[in-house]
């Protein structure tokens, strides 16, 4: 079996699923197919593969026979998950609505923002940590003390 061209997969490989109401129209467009003679296919010698499948997966009828229908076509080719990423332009499917970016673009511009970051506030700093005490923020929380308060201090 050969393996479908990328153009005719979702950008994480799998085939593009069809929705109830878009695999009736794909039946419909696959009896109006040349190659399509009472559920057999006359190229195959055999069972139409797209009559009986919930996917687009015959090379046919997406090249000749889905363009007859823009509409179709367009709401099957392009899910509205399926994003472009910001560096390279290769097709994403967009899990969250924050998703920018590849998996492989990814890893490279989340190590250069948190290298801006490093750059701007000094490193990495534990979340639970207090900074360290000096004289001078030390004065800081030390308050004049009134004359009742020294009067029972001193006794």
């Amino acid at each position: 079996m050969h393996k479908l061209d990328l153009i005719e997969r979702l950008p994480d490989g799998t085939l593009f699923r069809l929705t109830p109401g878009q695999l009736r129209s794909v039946r419909g467009l696959t009896k109006r197919c040349c190659n399509f003679l009472d559920g057999d296919c006359l190229l195959l010698d055999g069972v139409c593969p797209q009559f009986i499948s919930r996917s687009l997966i015959c090379r046919w009828f997406r090249r000749a026979v889905l363009p007859q229908q823009p509409k179709l076509e367009q709401a099957i080719l392009s899910p509205k998950k399926l994003r472009r990423c910001e560096v390279c332009g290769t097709g994403i499917l967009a899990r969250s609505g924050r998703a920018k970016y590849c998996p492989a673009c990814a890893k490279e511009v989340h190590r250069q923002q948190k290298a801006v970051g490093r750059r701007q506030f000094g490193g990495e700093k534990p979340l639970n940590c207090k900074p360290p005490r000096t004289a001078k923020t030390a004065r800081q929380y030390d308050f004049p003390r009134s004359r009742e308060i020294e009067f029972y201090l001193s006794t």
